[in-house]
């Protein structure tokens, strides 16, 4: 990627904890890569680590997810929220919780409010979706020309998905609900299904937002601080200007898209259009049509979201004028004398025309000489299609659930007929049928 991946998402592994600082360390140009838990994997324990009775008789995983999952609060709620309820179920000396809240900072939401993660930083569930899409086509032993027939075939798949995906934002406007022009602008943006949780915050910002005060411009920068009454006691500072948006709440940080109090700030400031430094190209309708692959990765951090908001603003213009110019030849032509032109004053020494050379920049040049590649050995993984190991819970609870073996003469459940001591009891016993029946 040219640079450290901002945060990387694994279980409570020791190697990885003591692998990735050491790998992914800080240099004079990157910053380190911040080494998160899944909190899916965490909260899971919860029931093994501290009762049935506790997590499902009462109402601790309630008040407790709360608190944990919550993206709105921020360290201090979180540390009041934890102590709070550790009080109330006498909690404070139990070692496995003191121990998950030494750690804290590795998987609670609100110590990554500033990382703009866009809504990948709390679970590993996309790798373990991916694992189990790939296991439904792979098979364990398989050779390198099977493995990738079935891997074609699997992106196939994923093709044909995304088709179907690409007509149903295409073939039509979705329905608007507001007279925002906010969200007429989100319709021709977004993708239908993202749209829609576009529209949700736009209708809160409609409905839900109170605004309290209104600073002065400066610079061409107002500041909002608003009150959210599905939120009590929090007042949300938003800074808003013609062409960005800044708010107390980072939820556009967590998860990629642009809060109500967000909306509210820029309807009151008449910006009509949203900004397009905040529009990210996942959820863009045009987003598979932009070669990602072939632009440069800067090595400047902080320059980075300049680039990408320039590159967005780029390939949106550009397809206004190819849907402008539609089916007209004559257009058509003259866009592309344009775009050849430009291409030509740009100059190409740097340019990638295929996929090849584009792997060669990447790993180098295909070596010389005849290459044999051997089938792979047989070998046990995560989702290889094989029986996966059992941890110690799990086997309790499936030797819970068998049926247990019972002594047909005495009725009990620790020995079976061969071994039980009443056998010569009823051997010698001349009405045994009828004990028996009995």
């Amino acid at each position: 990627m040219g640079r450290n991946p901002i945060c990387l998402v694994t279980d409570q592994c020791p190697t990885m904890k003591q692998a990735i600082p050491a790998v992914f360390k800080a240099t004079d140009d990157l910053p380190a890569t911040r080494h998160r838990l899944c909190i899916w994997q965490i909260t899971e324990k919860f029931p093994a680590k501290l009762g049935n009775f506790l997590c499902k008789e009462t109402d601790f995983m309630e008040k407790i997810k709360k608190v944990i999952w919550s993206t709105s609060i921020d360290i201090d709620e979180f540390e009041e929220g934890w102590k709070a309820i550790m009080k109330e179920f006498k909690l404070e000396d139990h070692v496995w919780l003191s121990d998950m809240y030494d750690m804290r900072e590795t998987w609670i939401p609100a110590y990554f409010c500033d990382k703009p993660m866009h809504g990948l930083i709390r679970t590993a569930s996309r790798s373990e979706s991916e694992n189990y899409f790939f296991s439904n086509f792979h098979q364990n032993g398989s050779t390198l020309s099977e493995f990738y027939i079935r891997f074609e075939c699997a992106m196939d798949k994923q093709r044909n998905e995304t088709k179907r995906l690409n007509h149903e934002s295409t073939s039509g406007k979705p329905t608007t609900v507001t007279k925002f022009f906010l969200e007429d602008d989100a319709a021709e943006l977004y993708m239908r299904e993202f749209f829609y949780k576009v529209q949700d915050e736009i209708v809160a910002a409609l409905d839900d937002m109170r605004i309290q005060i209104i600073g002065p411009e400066i610079n061409g920068i107002k500041c909002y601080e608003m009150r959210d009454v599905k939120m009590k006691d929090m007042i949300f500072k938003v800074e808003v200007s013609k062409t960005h948006a800044n708010c107390s709440c980072k939820k556009f940080l967590l998860c990629g898209i642009l809060c109500r109090h967000a909306f509210c700030a820029l309807n009151h400031f008449e910006v009509f259009k949203i900004p397009r430094r905040l529009v990210l190209n996942r959820w863009m309708k045009n987003a598979e049509s932009k070669p990602s692959s072939q632009v440069a990765v800067s090595n400047e951090v902080l320059n980075m979201e300049i680039v990408s908001a320039e590159v967005t603003n780029i390939w949106f213009n550009f397809h206004k004028c190819v849907s402008k110019a539609g089916s007209d030849i004559t257009k058509l032509k003259l866009v592309r004398k344009i775009i050849t032109d430009l291409h030509s004053s740009l100059g190409d020494d740097d340019f990638v025309s295929t996929k090849k050379d584009f792997l060669a920049t990447l790993i180098g040049k295909q070596p010389d000489g005849e290459i044999s590649i051997h089938p792979p050995l047989q070998f046990k993984n995560k989702d290889s299609g094989l029986k996966r190991l059992l941890s110690e819970r799990e086997k309790a609870i499936v030797k819970a659930k068998k049926r247990k073996k019972q002594c047909s003469l005495c009725l009990s459940y620790v020995h079976n007929k061969r071994g039980c001591l009443k056998r010569k009891q009823f051997a010698a016993c001349p009405k045994k049928k009828k004990c028996l029946a009995v």
